[in-house]
């Protein structure tokens, strides 16, 4: 895509994300202490790194934004939507991923970020019990009340534009069904049925965030956007889907390390790991 197609990146960018547990409360606890000039971006290709731009004598090193237009952190708003109603500072201390030396600075800021209601079916995490849940119809139903929490959201927060983010737990397992998965009319026909056998929440979390003019990222491994319906509503619209358990952690380390012990035929006797996210996730996948 050449830089006279992108849009400037004007005005205020929200950044919704479904879960504000271990994960999400590191994520915006370090932009907002990286905005403030209290720490270094670490890790953040957008904020750190420079990319090689043209060959040989015209060679030159350049940043993200002098590339293509990039919201400045100053410009982000943060929202979110859990199944606990714990705002972000509450989660942020809860978790013990960072210290509370490393929190209490941006302390004001992040017990704002208070999350809406959670679209939540307890058969797909079963071990988690929050009360923090929309009460819906059926799936179609929970799709438009996300649809209105977006909505909101931009209107209250004066943002021009959205991204949705998927930092929840993983969802039980949903196998690519061409009956309901194959075409957007099957899959709005699904969730007017409320087929929740094969509507997971997080596919109406996806559905509502591409109709409402938002991207939508997801963080685990849940078959949400790999599935044709979304990719022609994300043709539909004209907004991007990506990510793949971009979350992980272990589990990246676990599925390099496996394939190089492997084809080394190296023996391997054990393998120990412990979950220290807050322990929402280790529950999670703790249910067989």
């Amino acid at each position: 895509m050449s830089k006279s197609t992108v849009k400037p990146a004007e005005g205020k960018l929200g950044v919704l994300v479904v879960g504000l547990g271990a994960v999400s409360s590191t994520f915006m606890t370090g932009v907002l202490m990286a905005r403030k000039g209290l720490a270094k971006p670490v890790g953040s290709m957008t904020q750190y790194d420079k990319i090689r731009v043209g060959k040989g004598a015209d060679k030159k090193y350049l940043k993200y934004n002098e590339i293509v237009p990039i919201a400045d952190l100053n410009d982000i708003v943060f929202g979110a939507w859990d199944v606990y109603p714990a705002n972000a500072y509450e989660s942020a201390i809860n978790c013990e991923v960072l210290k509370e030396k490393d929190i209490n600075p941006v302390k004001d800021e992040l017990i704002k970020i208070v999350p809406m209601t959670a679209a939540f079916d307890k058969n797909y995490a079963k071990r988690l019990d929050g009360d923090n849940v929309k009460d819906v119809k059926d799936r179609w139903d929970m799709t438009e009340q996300i649809r209105e929490d977006i909505r909101r959201f931009k209107k209250e927060n004066g943002v021009d534009r959205v991204v949705v983010l998927w930092a929840a737990s993983t969802e039980v397992y949903v196998p690519v069904d061409e009956k309901v998965h194959n075409t957007l009319a099957d899959l709005e026909a699904a969730m007017k049925a409320d087929d929740k056998e094969h509507i997971a929440p997080s596919m109406c979390y996806a559905y509502a965030a591409l109709k409402e003019g938002a991207p939508f990222i997801m963080g685990a491994p849940n078959t949400t956007v790999d599935i044709p319906a979304m990719w022609e509503l994300s043709e539909q619209t004209g907004m991007p889907i990506a990510g793949k358990d971009f979350k992980t952690g272990q589990t990246l380390v676990k599925s390099g390390f496996a394939p190089i012990i492997g084809t080394r035929c190296l023996g391997l006797s054990g393998w120990f790991s412990t979950n220290i996210l807050g322990n929402r996730d280790g529950l999670v996948l703790d249910e067989p």
